[in-house]
């Protein structure tokens, strides 16, 4: 668990999730893409669902993204960075390490998706959780698979827990894979749509999740996602 200290140091590099679009050129999505085919020997298969390729600073192929990026969010530090390939939506979610890094911003990349329509989003809520990476679960104890994060199913410390709820419209559209009791006390900053080339960025502490894409006909989205630290 972080010491007080180290979590308000976190706290005053928070900021407004934001996207930009037209981030990446159609041949640099292009590129990443052909980047992920050639390396599929090296993908690993989370026991989740998930297919991820790690990528590493200074190999090439995430350098010019970075430089970009550290252009508008400062000099941060890369604490990783992979390929994501998936084939059912993330249920709710921080991004932490173990290790209780000075974390700072998360970045996804939207680089595929394979269906219909492109009704997809990446939704940011007001709630944030300081204590490692964790998946949450309200008043629900039922053991699942996990690969990484830690079950949270009591949200007495989640921080900004909020009585003002979320809209049973919206839940309807785009939350229909979480349980409506994983969502009590929380309430969404802000969505995002699946655009393809773009950069959402927003604070990695931050509770987060896709939306219900399979809903819409959406068989599989692609996307490449790092996770940054901050002197």
């Amino acid at each position: 668990m972080r010491t007080p200290e180290q979590t308000e140091k976190i706290k005053q590099f928070h900021s407004d999730p934001v996207q930009i679009e037209n981030f990446l050129s159609e041949q640099q999505v292009l590129d990443l893409l052909e980047y992920y085919k050639k390396n599929q020997n090296f993908v690993e298969e989370k026991n989740t669902g998930p297919r991820v390729l790690y990528v590493n600073e200074g190999t090439g192929v995430i350098d010019i993204i970075l430089k970009k990026l550290r252009q508008k969010f400062g000099n941060f530090k890369v604490r990783s960075a992979h390929f994501f390939d998936v084939t059912k939506p993330h249920i709710l979610h921080n991004d932490d390490d173990f290790t209780l890094p000075a974390a700072y911003k998360a970045f996804t990349i939207p680089l595929y998706f394979e269906g219909p329509i492109d009704d997809i989003k990446l939704i940011i809520f007001d709630q944030y959780y300081y204590n490692g990476p964790a998946k949450f679960f309200y008043d629900d104890t039922n053991e699942r698979e996990m690969y990484y994060n830690v079950p949270v199913n009591d949200y007495q410390t989640v921080e900004n827990l909020s009585s003002i709820g979320i809209d049973n419209v919206y839940k309807t559209l785009y939350l229909g894979h979480l349980k409506t009791s994983w969502l009590e006390g929380l309430s969404i900053k802000q969505d995002f749509p699946w655009k393809i080339g773009s950069a959402i960025c927003f604070d990695s502490l931050a509770l987060h999740c896709s939306s219900n894409f399979k809903s819409v006909g959406v068989k599989r989205k692609i996307g490449l996602s790092i996770f940054t630290t901050i002197n």
